[in-house]
């Protein structure tokens, strides 16, 4: 019986390995100072740029990497420890959904409250035009984490995104 279950499971992650596009050349990074690893599917780039947001001028730093047309990457801003405090940062989780949106000119479809290495989280689904956004925020802290792709509608497989935003994971 245990074989058999056995079996089931090897079986279970040979199709989810089948399932993700061949040509992706995925990869761990691991950011120790940025204190998370996440898979891509290409090599990233690390990028950093100023937002202004109600709590002042903020650093936000990105790694990202676009494979295709689109774009999968981990970016995060530290606000003080009081700008996270209420209700686990639900108003700079709201912004920064937001300004995605407003990035692809879409709209939600799904919205949930979600896990996200053991801390809760979000994850959106929208579309715009021609474009997808699939995101999931976090708040470890008073860091809040985006996880999004952005590209092309059809042309990552979901199945690929979706390893991408579940291999996400937090580093003590």
């Amino acid at each position: 019986m245990k074989l058999r279950a056995g079996a089931r499971s090897l079986a279970a992650v040979c199709a989810a390995l089948v399932a993700c596009t061949p040509e992706l050349d995925w990869r761990e990074l691991s950011v120790p100072g940025a204190r998370f690893a996440v898979l891509l599917p290409c090599k990233a780039r690390h990028e950093a740029r100023t937002l202004n947001t109600a709590a002042g001028a903020l650093t936000m730093t990105m790694y990202a990497c676009s494979p295709k047309r689109g774009t999968m990457g981990v970016a995060f801003t530290d606000y003080s420890a009081e700008g996270l405090a209420a209700n686990h940062g639900r108003a700079q989780l709201d912004a920064a959904r937001d300004a995605l949106l407003r990035n692809i000119q879409g709209s939600v479809r799904s919205d949930e409250e979600i896990e996200v290495a053991g801390l809760p989280g979000r994850q959106i689904y929208a579309e715009g035009q021609a474009t997808v956004l699939k995101a999931r925020f976090v708040v470890s802290g008073s860091r809040l984490y985006q996880i999004a792709y952005v590209g092309i509608r059809d042309d990552v497989a979901m199945a690929d995104i979706d390893m991408f935003l579940s291999s996400f994971k937090l580093l003590r």
